[in-house]
């Protein structure tokens, strides 16, 4: 029995000091590029690594410029194909009194009477008749039109925001008959469930079923972030479907400040009714900072064009490795094979590690499919900036803002050891089951009455099917090991690349000053061509930005002519909003009036352009070299909700 006893603890020792260097491994390659720098220049491993460098850069600006263009054509095609309309060219703007006629074949609502939870109030728009979508989408529940689930997971957002994102999903035309909003509130809120029911009285005749859920802040294990929110909101909310046809349902995870399409929700719903959602399929699409950059410092604005592009970068049709940013959707059949978010330190870069853990929990089965709908965000700005400070003291508070924001995108490299450790255990034949949930399941069954949700027999008679559903996709044994290298190859390019290219350029900037490098030597021909590489990536970058120009213009354009369509005339039959409550109505109508543009001018565009590289270093490589010698001690984070704009400020 000692001799099983030392056994297991040697195993344990062993299998601890193995996921410790798998987490630190970002920062042990940083300090061999150091120590290759110091003791090796003029070694061939280190003229290996410096033209290798440069070219894993030179790719990522060629290949992120044709996920740009990619992407800006599959928005135009999509906004064409879901609006139904000649879409308005980006040089031309849009007319108001146009807006209706554009969007006049957008009528793919699904009367509310056939699984509305709310009924509406006598003072509805009568003038209004209820369209179907017929033989196109069918109805909910039925034809395979898929429930969205929508999650809102938030901490102390103001009301304003979670109007807006409120009002923006509210005036879809599918809206009170597909989708089951949920606010993700946080218990350490004082407010969090006052603030919850005045949204929910405000906006419950807007959508089929609205409500809340309260993340403890007590519980064991977990880490404070929007993965834990989200799994504890995920799983309360599957409960509801239990009894309903439960893979006809997909889940939605966005941000408090997120302003999606009713195209992301048509887009997905078409795919769900040609395929079926009885598989492992994530929605991705691309994101847009395009409400409030005129109004922030020009190096922050400059680092979130930078960081969307970074995200619209695989999006293409033909990449084999798409992941999200911020906003995501995945089927029900998936998220309960992977057994939800997870909810410890690792997680903390919730979107792409739940798309690692669906990567890998799928054995690389994980489809994931590009949504070309623009999701807009907003920049993020600090909680004490207000209208009476300078523009200086603004641009200041808003780089610190965004540079804390940096550090816990940054600190998300620990994704990069999750990644090592299922890779190695996809090599070695082992399952290799990481997912931890602090969440015990007959603890939450006893908590059910503390959730705010319940199971309404009008809405869930509507999901009962009297055939079975079909099961998962069969697992295979051959692992497509071409998306894992592929995979792979993108986490070097997001978590050891910004630190390996800035190191490496410093030393070819500075080696020539420290030591002799002959002419005729290998590292001065590398030295010269090298050169030439980064000025071809420098160029890259720069015409990378050129066309976000036309998908910036392109995205807010197409947010400009939904807000419009929804307040058009109720005579155009397109918009819920006049088919619900005066009291609801006049909110969404108010709300969406003051929603926030950023329109980019030439001068603009000139500052940013100057700037890339400046924002680049500053909030892509220094907080990643600050992660990565943190997470040598600790994978611990002190997670804080970055502030957005005010409109009272």
């Amino acid at each position: 029995m000692r001799v099983l006893s030392i056994s297991a603890t040697v195993s344990a020792s062993l299998s601890s000091l193995f996921n410790y260097a798998c987490r630190c491994t970002p920062g042990i390659s940083t300090l061999l590029v150091i120590a290759l720098i110091i003791f090796g220049h003029d070694s061939f491993c280190f003229v290996a690594l410096t033209l290798l460098c440069h070219v894993f850069v030179v790719s990522y600006t060629v290949r992120s410029c044709y996920g740009m263009y990619a992407t800006w054509k599959g928005m135009i095609r999509t906004a064409d194909e879901y609006s139904l309309t000649m879409f308005t060219p980006v040089s031309s703007p849009i007319s108001k009194s146009s807006a209706a006629s554009q969007f006049a074949r957008d009528t793919n609502i699904i009367d509310d009477v056939t699984g509305s939870d709310v009924s509406s109030d006598s003072d509805i728009e009568s003038s209004v008749s209820s369209y179907d979508v017929g033989e196109t989408l069918g109805t909910v529940g039925d034809s395979g039109a898929p429930v969205h689930a929508i999650f809102v997971p938030n901490y102390k957002e103001s009301l304003d925001t979670l109007r807006e994102t409120l009002s923006m999903l509210a005036s879809h035309a599918m809206a009170r008959s597909s989708y089951d909003i949920y606010l993700a509130m946080e218990a350490q809120e004082n407010d969090a469930e006052s603030k919850a029911s005045t949204l929910i009285s405000e906006f419950a005749p807007m959508f089929r079923y609205i409500t809340y859920t309260v993340h403890p802040g007590d519980l064991p294990g977990e880490a404070r972030g929007k993965s834990s929110n989200l799994a504890w909101a995920t799983r309360a909310a599957s409960r509801r479907y239990r009894t309903f046809l439960q893979s006809n349902v997909v889940f939605t995870a966005m941000d408090a400040d997120t302003h999606l399409l009713a195209s992301y929700f048509q887009t997905i719903t078409a795919h769900c009714v040609r395929e079926g959602t009885d598989n492992f399929t994530m929605f991705v699409p691309p994101i847009v900072f395009d409400r409030n950059a005129h109004t922030i410092a020009p190096i922050v604005r400059c680092a979130d064009m930078l960081w969307s592009a970074a995200g619209i970068a695989g999006l293409y049709e033909t990449s084999q490795i798409r992941t999200p940013t911020s906003v995501y959707s995945v089927t029900l059949t998936l998220v309960r094979h992977v057994d939800f978010w997870d909810t410890g330190p690792g997680a903390i870069g919730e979107d792409l590690h739940m798309y690692l853990k669906c990567f890998f929990r799928t054995r690389c089965q994980l489809k994931t499919v590009t949504v070309y709908s623009p999701a807009s965000h907003c920049n993020v700005e600090h909680g004490d900036a207000t209208a009476n400070m300078n523009i200086g003291q603004r641009w200041m508070l808003s780089s610190q803002a965004r540079f804390k924001q940096a550090g816990r995108h940054m600190w998300g490299i620990v994704d990069s050891g999750f990644a090592i450790r299922h890779t190695i255990a996809l090599i070695t034949g082992r399952n290799y089951n990481t997912i931890s949930s602090e969440h015990v399941q007959d603890s939450l069954l006893e908590q059910d009455e503390e959730l705010s949700l319940d199971l309404p027999e009008k809405a869930s008679a509507i999901y009962i099917s009297s055939v079975s559903p079909s099961p998962p996709p069969a697992r295979i044994t051959q692992v497509p090991w071409k998306s894992v290298v592929i995979l792979l190859h993108r986490l070097y390019e997001a978590h050891f690349l910004p630190v390996h290219y800035f190191i490496v350029v410093m030393a070819c900037s500075f080696l020539p000053m420290v030591v002799t490098v002959p002419t005729s030597s290998l590292l001065s021909t590398v030295l010269v061509y090298t050169n030439h590489l980064r000025k071809a990536a420098a160029f890259g970058v720069i015409f990378q930005m050129a066309i976000y120009e036309r998908l910036h213009s392109t995205a807010l354009r197409l947010r400009l002519h939904s807000i419009e369509t929804a307040l058009s005339s109720p005579s155009s039959h397109i918009s819920p909003i006049f088919k619900s409550s005066s009291k609801s109505a006049e909110i969404v109508r108010q709300s969406l009036n003051q929603v926030d543009i950023s329109p980019r001018g030439r001068w603009i565009n000139c500052l940013d352009y100057i700037l890339f590289p400046i924002a680049g270093t500053f909030f892509g490589a220094v907080p990643a070299i600050q992660a990565q010698i943190l997470q040598f001690w600790s994978t611990s984070f002190v997670y804080e909700v970055s502030s957005k704009p005010v409109r009272s400020q």
